[in-house]
């Protein structure tokens, strides 16, 4: 964010702290259209990009860090026998629902490298996939 101004900086903070555009337009004393304009601008577009992107990466770090405690709550409902059925029943789905997207977003991930290096080496096999 070094390219931005002051103001630019507090208007990334306000809308990455939830405000909305004409709420952090006021917080950064611009008026919205201003903001609209901004946008346009290479540098600011791409210095509220990347700290959108940062901000997700750390809470990104954040769920991961709990998905051990969340997997150990879940299966103490799963074995709990205590536990009204329904308890159980949600817990289960919730566990294969979320394996299911685990495993549908590797496959995706997975297919997308390959199509990416599919395009490496046509592009290096002088190819122009452009």
């Amino acid at each position: 964010m070094s390219q931005t101004t002051a103001r630019q900086r507090r208007l990334i903070e306000a809308l990455l702290a939830g405000q909305s555009v004409t709420q952090a337009c006021r917080t950064a004393g611009i008026a919205r259209r201003t903001f609209y304009r901004w946008l346009r601008q290479p540098a600011f577009r791409e210095a509220l990009q990347q700290a959108e992107a940062d901000l997700l990466e750390a809470a990104t770090r954040r769920l991961l860090a709990l998905q051990a405690s969340a997997l150990d709550a879940v299966g103490a409902v799963l074995a709990d026998e205590h536990l009204p059925p329904t308890y159980r029943l949600q817990a289960a789905r919730l566990v294969l629902d979320s394996a299911l997207r685990f495993y549908d977003a590797t496959s995706l991930e997975r297919r997308i490298t390959d199509l990416e290096r599919m395009v490496q080496q046509i592009t290096a096999q002088g190819g122009a996939p452009e």
